[in-house]
């Protein structure tokens, strides 16, 4: 390596000037005796970073952070998607569950699944297209629908948003058991009778 007056003369001053930051005592130019001004010392603890070893252990520790907390969230969004994802059987079975489930994020009383299931049997045999148009109800609404044959006006009333089809054996479980827990205190106290509610 080539060392010319310039670059020799460059590297005193930086060794002088790390001297200084590394002793906090400020020389003054030519001398080897400590400089008393009080400016060149303001000028030399402009340029210290005394702060920047405090600040290096916090940057270390949040970049090392930063990969936990990504970590962590990680499994939440993963079970997120996975509780979203939850599938239920086509059957009666797997609508009442999925009633139950709706109903209980909703705040709802959720009534056993043996209780809708009995109620169900009672209503529509388990059929979630069942139609009735011989009783009173055909001439006062146009009939009862769905599995727990509900008439249109308190199906309307009582469904949650995002469920609206009266035929569709979920939203027929939920309006039904949100009338029923209203009208009677509580879905179970007409689970298990035979006459409609």
């Amino acid at each position: 390596m080539h060392v010319n007056a310039r670059t020799s003369a460059g590297f005193a001053a930086y060794i002088v000037l790390a001297s200084t930051l590394a002793t906090g005592t400020a020389f003054a130019a030519g001398s080897s005796q400590p400089d008393a001004a009080p400016a060149h010392t303001a000028t030399v603890a402009a340029h210290t970073p005394a702060k920047a070893p405090a600040k290096a252990p916090a940057v270390v520790k949040a970049a090392a952070k930063a990969p936990a907390k990504a970590a962590a969230k990680q499994p939440a969004k993963k079970a997120a998607k996975k509780a979203a994802a939850v599938s239920y059987p086509n059957n009666l079975d797997g609508w009442i569950a999925e009633a139950r489930h709706i109903l209980a994020q909703h705040g709802d009383k959720v009534p056993s699944a043996s209780a809708i299931k009995a109620r169900a049997m009672t209503e529509s045999s388990g059929n979630p297209h069942a139609e009735n148009h011989w009783d009173e109800n055909e001439s006062l609404y146009g009939g009862t629908y769905g599995l727990l044959q509900t008439i249109k006006p308190t199906f309307a009333e009582w469904s949650l948003p995002g469920h609206k089809d009266i035929v569709d054996p979920v939203d027929s479980i939920i309006a039904g058991v949100r009338y029923a827990n209203d009208r009677y205190g509580s879905f179970e106290n007409v689970a298990y009778t035979k006459q409609g509610y």
